[in-house]
C-alpha cells in the first residue's frame, strides 16, 4: 500500500486535504470518490515536495500540450464523462505544471456553476478568442466534442505551419551568421596583417585597399559605436513596429517583396479562409465570426478588409463584394465566397479555399529556403570577394612594377 496526499472538493464546493493509502493512483481517486470528493490534485506522499517548484514555467505552453488536451477531452466527453471528471484526469495526466495549475482553475470555476468557455476566458494565456468562442459554441449546441476535436486539427495545422517555417529558415540562418562571422574575422584578423604588411609598400594603395583598411581600423577602434548604432536601429525599428502608422507600412512593405511578399499572403489567406470556415460550421454569428477571424490574422493589411467588410455584412451587404474589392484578396476566394452565399453553404466552400491554399502553404515554405539560401550566398561571395581582391590588388601592382 502507498500513501497519497490528495486536494479536493466536497459537494459544497469546500477545499478538502488529506492523506490517505492505497494500491496505486487509480485507486486513490476512486476511494475519493466514494467519499463524494471532486479530486483537485492527488500525488504520492513522502520525499522532498518539489510542488512549489515546478509551478515555474518558462516559455508559456506548449503547443503539443494543447492538442493533446483538446484530442483527449473530446474522447472523454463524446463517451459520456461529466466535464469536471474528465479535467480531474486531465490534471493528473498533464505534464506541464502550469498548465495543470490552469486546468486545476478551471475545474474550480466550472464547479461553481461557470461555463467551460468563461472559465478559459479568465486564464488569457491559454487559448485565443477564437479558441474560446468555438468553445462557447460547442456548449451551446450540444456539440462540444466534435467542436474540441475542429479545435485540435486547427492548432496541430498552426503548430505544424510554425515548425516548417523554423525549419526552413534554418539553413539560410546559418550562411548569415556565417558571413558575419567570416567578416568580423577579416575585420579584426586578416585585414590589420595586411596593413602592416602594406605599410611601407612605397606607393599609394588601390582605392578598395584602403577603403577596406579604414573600415578596419574603424571596427577595432570604434567597434563600441557599430554596436550602439545597431541597437538604436533594433530599439528604433521596434518602437516604430508597434505604432499603428509603423505597423501598417511594415506590413504593406512586406506584402510587396518578392517571393516573400507572396508566402505571407497565402499565409493569410490560408488562415482566413480555415478560421472563417471552422467559426460559421460550429454556428457561430457571421458578424462575429468576421471579427474574431479579423483579429487572428497578423498582417494588418488583410485584417482592414475584414473589418470593412463586417461594416458592410452588419448592414445587410453580402460578404464577397468588399472581398473583391480588395487588392490583396484574390478573385478565387472572392468569387468562392459569392458561391457560397448563394448556396447558403459557405463554411463548406470555404473549407475547399482552406485546403487549396494549405497546398499552397506547404509548397511554398518547403521551397523558402532553396528561395533565400542563394541570395545569402551571393551576398557572402560578394563581401569575400571585395576583401580577395583589396588585400592581393596590391601585390599585382607590385608584380607589374617589378616587372
Amino acid at each position: 500500500m502507498a500513501k497519497f496526499k490528495y486536494s479536493a472538493r466536497d459537494q459544497q464546493g469546500k477545499v478538502v486535504d488529506g492523506n490517505l493509502e492505497a494500491k496505486n493512483i487509480a485507486s486513490a481517486t476512486d476511494a475519493l470518490h466514494d467519499q463524494g470528493l471532486i479530486v483537485v490534485s492527488l500525488k504520492e506522499a513522502g520525499g522532498i515536495d518539489f510542488e512549489k517548484l515546478s509551478e515555474i514555467n518558462v516559455g508559456g505552453i506548449p503547443m503539443k500540450e494543447k492538442v493533446i488536451f483538446m484530442r483527449q477531452m473530446a474522447t472523454m466527453v463524446g463517451a459520456g464523462l461529466p466535464l469536471t471528471r474528465s479535467l480531474e484526469i486531465m490534471i493528473q495526466q498533464a505534464s506541464n505544471p502550469k498548465f495543470k495549475k490552469i486546468l486545476q482553475n478551471v475545474l474550480a470555476s466550472i464547479q461553481s456553476g461557470k461555463t467551460l468557455a468563461d472559465s478559459f476566458r479568465v486564464e488569457e494565456d491559454v487559448f485565443d478568442q477564437v479558441t474560446i468562442n468555438l468553445i462557447e459554441a460547442g456548449e451551446e449546441s450540444g456539440n462540444l466534442e466534435n467542436i474540441l476535436e475542429k479545435i485540435a486539427v486547427e492548432l496541430e495545422e498552426k503548430n505544424a505551419l510554425t515548425r516548417k517555417i523554423k525549419s526552413a529558415m534554418i539553413y539560410p540562418a546559418i550562411i548569415l551568421i556565417v558571413i558575419v562571422a567570416v567578416i568580423v574575422l577579416m575585420m579584426l584578423v586578416l585585414v590589420p596583417s595586411m596593413a602592416d604588411m602594406y605599410k611601407d609598400f612605397g606607393s599609394e594603395l588601390p582605392f578598395a585597399t584602403r577603403f577596406l583598411m579604414s573600415m578596419s581600423d574603424f571596427f577595432i577602434n570604434y567597434w563600441w559605436v557599430i554596436l550602439s548604432v545597431i541597437l538604436v536601429l533594433v530599439v528604433g525599428f521596434k518602437y516604430y513596429k508597434d505604432t499603428p502608422k509603423g505597423k501598417r507600412n511594415i506590413d504593406k512593405l512586406l506584402l510587396k517583396v518578392p517571393s516573400l511578399g507572396t508566402i505571407l499572403s497565402k499565409i493569410q489567406l490560408s488562415q482566413f479562409t480555415r478560421i472563417l470556415s471552422l467559426l460559421l460550421g460550429s454556428g457561430v454569428p457571421i458578424i462575429k465570426a468576421i471579427d474574431l477571424t479579423a483579429s487572428s490574422l497578423g498582417n494588418l493589411m488583410f485584417r482592414e478588409t475584414l473589418e470593412e467588410a463586417k461594416n458592410e455584412v452588419e448592414k445587410g451587404g453580402p460578404l464577397a463584394i468588399p472581398i473583391a474589392r480588395s487588392e490583396y484578396y484574390p478573385l478565387l476566394v472572392s468569387s468562392m465566397i459569392a458561391v457560397g452565399e448563394e448556396t447558403g453553404e459557405i463554411d463548406s466552400v470555404l473549407a475547399k479555399v482552406a485546403e487549396y491554399y494549405k497546398e499552397e502553404v506547404d509548397t511554398a515554405t518547403s521551397n523558402l529556403s532553396s528561395l533565400l539560401e542563394p541570395v545569402f550566398l551571393v551576398i557572402m561571395g560578394l563581401a569575400i570577394g571585395f576583401i580577395a581582391v583589396a588585400v592581393y590588388m596590391p601585390m599585382f601592382q607590385l608584380a607589374t612594377v617589378v616587372g
